[in-house]
């Protein structure tokens, strides 16, 4: 039959010859790079709501479609974690039948507008930069992201609006089951793309997970 002759995925081992044990993360983020300025005029003509879900949905749905040919990654929305009852938006699974159905990247997402509460971004009950310091999200993941769908000001406005609240934590914070005093908190620019501003931190996790890596992803909707 046809899906017989589809093409099998085998995941490299870390043991394979010249493969790096990082290639599957930098084949998504590579992936993503190449495709989410495009997502910012497929919202524009699919647009039916500024929900956060909503832009998820549709955010999922443009890159399962910008998937050319075979590509063993599959994105879904609010992926469950093994260890905890808060779902994170969005979760890359590898289309293996050898793994389990586990996530190897995760995403949070936030809405940056004029009724938003930017500060769940980072921090409060819904923080999300917060969930993943505290092993809510991902704690069997050493890098993850976020997606910051701007529907007001600028991409540069809510960057600075965030380190600025992260600087702010880390001298006045009281709770002393997190810590945001690692200069590493901080957002830092890696690239401008079409509609996108893209950015980098590591964030320091509680025990016993080590620190994670996060990609921001600002996304200019407006």
């Amino acid at each position: 039959m046809l899906k017989d002759n589809l093409p099998s995925y085998t995941a490299p081992k870390i043991t394979d010859l010249n493969v790096d044990a990082d290639l599957e993360l930098r084949q998504i983020i590579s992936f993503i790079d190449e495709n989410i300025s495009a997502f910012v005029p497929y919202y524009k003509e699919v647009k039916d709501s500024d929900k956060e879900n909503r832009i998820s949905d549709n955010l999922v749905h443009h890159l399962q479609l910008c998937k050319d040919g075979f590509l063993p990654y599959d994105f879904r929305k609010n992926p469950t974690q093994a260890s905890s009852d808060k779902e994170t938006d969005i979760g890359v699974f590898v289309m293996d039948r050898g793994r389990k159905p586990s996530p190897i990247m995760e995403f949070e997402a936030k809405r940056f507008s004029s009724t938003s509460k930017y500060k769940e971004y980072v921090s409060g009950i819904r923080g999300g930069i917060e969930r993943f310091k505290r092993g809510h999200h991902s704690s069997h993941l050493i890098v993850c992201g976020m997606f910051g769908y701007v529907q007001s000001h600028s991409c540069q406005h809510w960057i600075e609006k965030v380190n600025e609240f992260i600087t702010e934590l880390s001298t006045t914070n009281k709770d002393t089951t997190i810590d945001w005093t690692n200069p590493s908190e901080n957002l830092i620019a890696v690239s401008s793309l079409s509609n996108v501003e893209k950015l980098e931190s590591i964030t320091v996790r509680n025990a016993p997970w080590n620190e994670l890596k996060l990609w921001h992803y600002f996304i200019d909707l407006n």
